[in-house]
């Protein structure tokens, strides 16, 4: 990493049926205590984008790679941030065939949570709906990431109507 660069990591994580899970903050956390969020964090020196998204699926979550089912790139976006030019997050759809209870379990496990509880939405719209209009971690998102949410929504259709078509034979 460059002294004028900081490189962070965001996985919006779904279920095989395309809902997406949302994170809420510990109230008692010094930064952005309370305001929802996704499964992120920055990477430390000498890690790669998925070796840091791994280590804080783990931390934040305690999923492991093991329990991941599909993990892809989604690319990466540029973020503001006071004290650096360039700034960028890397952004990853992780699917896993957890639901809310065992994540909510889970939570409670993880060493040193910063996570108070999760919460499947119905959708990425659902997502960008929360993401604009709520109390969500707004300053490391901007209109970039609406692009991200398009394309991994229309990844999503293409998986549930390619599924369906499958069953149906």
């Amino acid at each position: 990493m460059n002294e004028d660069k900081l490189e962070f990591v965001s996985a919006i994580i779904t279920n095989k049926q395309g809902n997406v899970l949302l994170l809420k903050r510990k109230n008692t956390l010094p930064l952005d205590p309370g305001k929802y969020d996704l499964c992120s964090g920055h990477m430390k020196e000498l890690e790669v984008p998925m070796q840091s998204m791994l280590r804080e699926l783990k931390e934040e979550t305690g999923i492991t790679q093991e329990q991941i089912k599909r993990m892809e790139t989604l690319g990466d976006i540029k973020t503001p941030h006071k004290k650096f030019l360039n700034t960028v997050c890397h952004m990853y759809h992780i699917e896993v065939n957890l639901n809310e209870e065992q994540i909510n379990k889970m939570l409670k496990e993880v060493k040193e949570p910063e996570m108070e509880s999760a919460h499947y939405l119905k959708d990425v719209n659902e997502l960008r709906t929360v993401q604009k209009y709520t109390d969500f971690m707004r300053t490391i998102y901007t209109e970039e990431i609406d692009k991200v949410f398009l394309k991994l929504q229309e990844n999503l259709n293409e998986r549930k109507e390619l599924l369906c078509r499958n069953e149906e034979r």
